[in-house]
């Protein structure tokens, strides 16, 4: 779609999914410690909660299509602070952080599991923040809610990919291993992505 920016898009959610965080050791852990059928409880409880986030941020990028530019500039400076911080915590993160530990939610069944990830991701509230400058980068000038869909569609599909992938992949010690091996790298592409993505953001000038 000409109104999209896919790549942008694409990118930011790949790159933000693939870097190590709470859920990732969470889906990790348990899936290492109970098996992949948990680790999925895990994973899709957390891609239920970015759902929920997701369609928040939309609903509210939404209502700013529809209203005065000015508020579309606070969330352009909110949304533009907010990637510069995550480019900063991923490169300090690349340059001076450990190795992952995988974090075992210690639920017994599959309701409780989903549920521990859904709490997981639904207790994070910058994650609103952050769908909602996915929306501002990804969506170009004069878009409408339809391309809003088209964007989070994009995003969540990338989201749950990554998050099943991860409870099939990192159930074995093994698999671990090379993806902490990995680590600086995702978190130096994470640096550039959402360093990129603050700059597109702050120079855009309208929706």
């Amino acid at each position: 779609m000409e109104n999209v920016n896919i790549v942008i898009v694409l990118s930011a959610a790949l790159i933000g999914g693939l870097s190590p965080g709470p859920g990732t050791v969470a889906i990790a852990g348990t899936a290492m410690a109970r098996g992949r059928s948990m680790g999925l409880a895990v994973a899709w409880g957390i891609t239920s909660a970015s759902t929920i986030w997701a369609v928040a941020a939309a609903l509210g990028f939404g209502a700013l299509l529809q209203a005065k530019a000015t508020l579309f500039e606070v969330l352009k400076y909110i949304g533009t602070g907010y990637l510069t911080w995550l480019a900063w915590r991923s490169a300090r993160s690349a340059l001076f952080d450990k190795a992952i530990v995988p974090v075992d939610v210690g639920a017994s069944r599959l309701l409780a599991a989903w549920l521990k990830g859904l709490g997981t991701h639904l207790t994070n509230p910058k994650a609103v923040i952050y769908w909602g400058s996915i929306l501002a980068i990804g969506v170009k000038p004069g878009g409408g809610t339809e391309v809003v869909a088209w964007v989070l569609v994009l995003s969540l599909l990338v989201n749950v990919t990554l998050t099943t992938s991860y409870a099939l992949i990192l159930s074995s010690q093994a698999a671990m291993a090379v993806y902490g091996k990995a680590r600086r790298w995702i978190e130096a592409a994470a640096a550039a992505v959402f360093g990129a993505g603050a700059f597109l953001l702050f120079r855009t000038r309208e929706i």
